[in-house]
């Protein structure tokens, strides 16, 4: 019933479904449960409630799946091999898309980096790398990169626990100054289309981000 649906739409309210389908109540509550915690169904309260049609989102996907890694003897070390991966894969995807349609995306990125000041915190950073990582997946054209990519870094975040605040340490000073000529360099493979100096860009750039986790995350 709900993939025949839109998102949003009415399925019916409890009343109506135990007749529609035959089930008994506890049933019918049972299943809605199971249906929520996938992200397929949305059950609201009151005169005007009942039960509607729902899609799951990517943040729900990304989620359980880490939740389900939890429970695995994972080696935080592969899962930082992986997000490399993938995100090699991405820039090379993205290196070979036009002209215009890579410089309409990478002009604006290009002008962010120039503003990343030497004092930048690693909060700053962080939050222009996922800017980057937004629109480098766009510009690749491939969502289900994407998707694994962003299950590596939920996971991430719960596997690496608390961090070391270190942002005025020579080590942090150090990182800003070497992620921000690394995305000047992904940046630059990108608008020449060189997909093989995007490769070796990208697997520069995530080498120099996963040893500052190793640091921050100890």
């Amino acid at each position: 019933m709900v993939r025949e649906k839109e998102d949003g739409d009415f399925l019916g309210n409890e009343e109506t479904l135990i007749a529609q389908l035959g089930c008994s109540r506890s049933t019918i509550r049972q299943v809605a449960r199971l249906l929520e915690s996938e992200g397929l169904l949305k059950v609201r309260a009151g005169i005007n409630g009942g039960y509607f049609s729902a899609r799951p989102g990517a943040d729900t996907i990304h989620n359980m799946v880490a939740t389900y890694l939890d429970f695995l003897d994972i080696d935080r070390e592969d899962v930082l091999a992986m997000a490399s991966a993938l995100w090699v894969e991405a820039m090379r995807k993205a290196s070979v898309r036009g002209q215009e349609s890579i410089e309409s995306i990478i002009a604006p990125l290009q002008r962010r980096l120039r503003k990343v000041k030497d004092t930048a915190t690693f909060a700053d950073i962080r939050d222009l790398e996922v800017k980057f990582q937004k629109d480098i997946f766009c510009l690749a054209e491939s969502s289900y990169i994407e998707l694994i990519f962003n299950i590596n870094v939920a996971y991430s975040k719960r596997a690496y626990g608390e961090a070391v605040t270190d942002d005025e340490s020579p080590d942090h000073s150090a990182f800003v100054t070497n992620w921000r000529n690394a995305k000047k360099l992904e940046l630059e493979a990108l608008i020449a289309g060189d997909s093989e100096l995007a490769v070796l860009a990208a697997q520069h750039s995530r080498k120099i981000w996963h040893n500052r986790i190793r640091k921050r995350f100890p």
